[in-house]
């Protein structure tokens, strides 16, 4: 079966891999994090740099999901909270025991408090040599000093003296005026900021702080004759293949409804356009990925969508799944692009067609979000009440 990691702790990057029925979160999905055998030796896996690059646990996401037009699951946004996190056996359970197919696994990143540590240090450091001079107990020591002074060098050796007098005149200390000193520290201060919630967010996230190690890592993984790399693919059961977030999947099967039924316009007339831009059901609790794993294949998607209209997960659901799929492959007549390209928009966004067992179970449970707070939804509910 398929389950999607969370890589960089970003909703934006749940990518499929394959797991077998014997295999361990230990000896699968923490290998995709091992230093010496798994991507992370090409790959930043990690939020960012003040985070160490090997997750210390990992979780599965509880939260319901989001049900598609066609019968499929997608992660909400709040997957991650801490509400909906349970923590996962890494190395006595197997993944078949512990999570549906498809479902969200989370490494658990912990802080890396000698990197904060030097970060900080070092930030430190070169705002302190860029404190004003009329404060400062080491006046004129700033880098930008450090390099006017090599430029006005550099200009002597060039016969340029009046640029090199012009320089040094720049150099003598309190040259600026008191005010100019403080608003150039207050630009110092933001420029660090920035810099720093740069690397807080992610946006710089090296592989390494080392420059030439994270080049050759960079080469190394682009290198089409890496079989190393390759290799490491293979065993980690790489698809890759990311899960598409709900605006991400909304966007795209509104542009498919509409090319498919003849453009905006024919689309309008035949009414289907306010269904295509607002598609599928946010689940609540006790449904898709919070089904109990025990009942897989004692209870009956089908039925329970026919008695409550509450879309719960069992095994007839998943062949059901798999046999719409293989419905729509034998639609691409043998077509090699357009079979990987449904495949591709599966593992993605989920069917885009479906058989009517889907189509009812979806229809079903959306009825359920038409019924007013505090009527009866069911039989068992009227009991309760």
């Amino acid at each position: 079966m398929e389950v999607y990691v969370r890589m960089n702790a970003d909703l934006e990057y749940d990518y499929a891999f394959q797991v077998q029925k014997d295999d361990t979160i230990e000896k699968k999905i923490a290998l995709i994090f091992d230093k010496n055998e798994g991507l992370s030796r090409y790959m930043v896996l990690r939020p960012s740099i003040f985070y160490k690059k090997k997750p210390s646990g990992f979780k599965k996401s509880m939260h319901p999901g989001f049900l598609t037009e066609n019968g499929c699951l997608l992660f909400d946004y709040s997957s991650d909270l801490d509400s909906n996190l349970e923590e996962l056996d890494v190395s006595k359970k197997t993944v078949w025991e512990q999570l549906w197919p498809g479902q969200l696994v989370l490494p658990t990143w912990e802080k890396d408090w000698t990197s904060i540590i030097m970060f900080v240090v070092v930030m430190a450091g070169w705002l302190y040599t860029d404190l004003p001079d009329c404060v400062s107990p080491t006046p004129g020591i700033c880098l930008t000093n450090q390099l006017s002074k090599r430029i006005a060098s550099l200009a002597e050796v060039a016969k340029l003296d009046y640029v090199a007098e012009k320089l040094r005149e720049e150099l003598e200390i309190n040259s600026a005026g008191i005010t100019a000193q403080w608003l150039f520290f207050v630009f110092h201060i933001i420029k660090i900021v920035v810099i720093a919630s740069f690397f807080y967010t992610g946006l710089i996230n090296p592989l390494s702080l080392n420059p030439y190690k994270s080049l050759a890592s960079k080469e190394a993984a682009i290198s089409n004759g890496n079989a190393a790399l390759k290799s490491t693919l293979k065993t980690i059961g790489w698809v890759g293949a990311r899960r598409a977030i709900y605006d991400d999947y909304r966007d795209k099967y509104y542009q498919y409804v509409i090319e498919k039924n003849g453009g905006p316009l024919s689309a309008y007339r035949k009414g289907i356009m306010k269904e295509a831009a607002n598609p599928g059901v946010t689940l609540s609790a006790g449904e898709g990925f919070q089904t109990d794993l025990s009942n897989r294949f004692n209870h009956n998607t089908f039925e329970t969508s026919k008695e409550s209209g509450k879309f719960k997960l069992s095994e007839d659901y998943f062949l059901q799944l798999d046999t719409d799929l293989k419905n729509n492959i034998k639609s691409c007549e043998g077509d090699v692009a357009k079979i990987n390209a449904e495949i591709r928009r599966f593992r993605k966004y989920g069917l885009f067609e479906c058989g009517p067992e889907l189509a009812e179970v979806v229809q079903a449970r959306k009825k359920l979000e038409e019924v007013p707070s505090g009527e009866p939804q069911t039989e068992e509910e009227k009991k309760e009440k």
